[in-house]
């Protein structure tokens, strides 16, 4: 889930936006590059670390500050699955995206979404983009301009996709 909408979401009742969805499917991408699955013996073995359990259990306040902190220890701390090793700089680039939107969001006070957020998938994902990008190295934009004529194209012809 969003840092928004879990902070001030339901209180509030901020009406769910693009940026919010996007900003769960980076939290979800970010789980699947940490956690560590093993198949034996016809049965699934699922090992997690200890900084993503409080996504699943534990309060509200738990549960922001850990994924507020998790960018400085992802890669590191709570090294990424060797499977996924090779997008681990995309990924800290995401979170690092969305822990400093959220801080922006809370320091400027809004007022809520503007009217072209409400219902603006293309322009939404267009934003989501362009601060993506200004967050990742040099060797990282290369890769991630490979998921962003992807996104774009999926935006603009879903059909297509």
């Amino acid at each position: 889930m969003s840092l928004e909408m879990l902070d001030r979401g339901l209180e509030e009742r901020i009406p769910r936006l693009y940026r919010h969805d996007a900003e769960s499917f980076v939290w979800v991408l970010t789980y699947a590059t940490v956690v560590n699955v093993e198949y034996k013996n016809h049965s699934v073995k699922i090992s997690r670390p200890t900084s993503v359990q409080h996504w699943f259990t534990a309060d509200k306040e738990s549960h922001i500050s850990s994924k507020q902190a998790f960018s400085y220890s992802y890669g590191h701390r709570f090294p990424v699955a060797k499977p996924h090793k090779q997008y681990s700089t995309i990924v800290r680039g995401l979170i690092d995206y969305w822990v400093r939107f959220e801080r922006d969001l809370v320091e400027s006070k809004s007022d809520g979404p503007t009217e072209s957020e409400i219902d603006n998938p293309e322009g939404a994902l267009e934003s989501f983009i362009k601060g993506v990008e200004t967050t990742l190295r040099a060797d990282a934009q290369k890769e991630f301009a490979k998921v962003k004529a992807l996104l774009l194209e999926a935006i603009r012809a879903p059909e297509d996709v």
